[in-house]
């Protein structure tokens, strides 16, 4: 009995395509998606200064280390073992850590600031972001899938993305991600 309605089911199935021919195949272009950019974005960083990303004057690619929640400091501080060394103080790259809070509620927000604060000194503070707009749009340029990775964007200096990569560092996306840098960087003077 179990066979029988087997093949019931398979007959139902292909019922629709009873009589019909096949159609020549057909082509399809593929749609190129639109080039993605970072939000223009006016942050206030941990030190204090005003940030504008993409900045409309500073000729430098954009190196950006974004995270959407509190558990993606980890991934963070394995990636800022390679690149804060080689990338704080580059003057041919403008690096930021920018951290999305837009969900955090109102009353949650200063305490976190102030953590943050007391954790993140000196050069590295000019170069932390916390961002309170834009959440999707942060998302869709960092090509969001997972809430707890941190995620890279290399930019060129107008904020379209020419590189991204999420998840924890490892030598093939550090490999990629210097190459990523230095093509841009390459129009960048001296």
């Amino acid at each position: 009995m179990r066979h029988l309605a087997k093949y019931a089911v398979l007959f139902l199935a292909a019922l629709p395509c009873l009589g019909q021919t096949n159609p020549a195949p057909q082509t399809i272009p593929a749609a190129r998606p639109a080039a993605q950019t970072i939000p223009a974005t006016n942050a206030k960083a941990l030190d204090g200064s005003a940030v504008a990303l993409p900045a409309a004057k500073d000729a430098r690619p954009l190196l950006l280390m974004i995270g959407f929640s509190h558990k993606s400091s980890k991934e963070f501080d394995a990636w800022n073992k390679h690149l804060l060394p080689s990338y704080l103080s580059d003057p041919k790259v403008a690096y930021y850590e920018v951290v999305e809070l837009q969900g955090v509620p109102g009353a949650v927000k200063p305490m976190i600031l102030h953590g943050m604060r007391r954790q993140i000194h000196g050069a590295e503070g000019a170069r932390f972001l916390p961002i309170f707009t834009d959440e999707e749009k942060w998302k869709s340029a960092a090509g969001y899938s997972a809430p707890d990775d941190a995620y890279l964007v290399v930019c060129d200096p107008s904020g379209r993305v020419a590189w991204q990569t999420h998840g924890a560092p490892d030598d093939a996306k550090l490999s990629e991600l210097n190459s990523a840098l230095a093509k841009l960087a390459t129009s960048v003077p001296r």
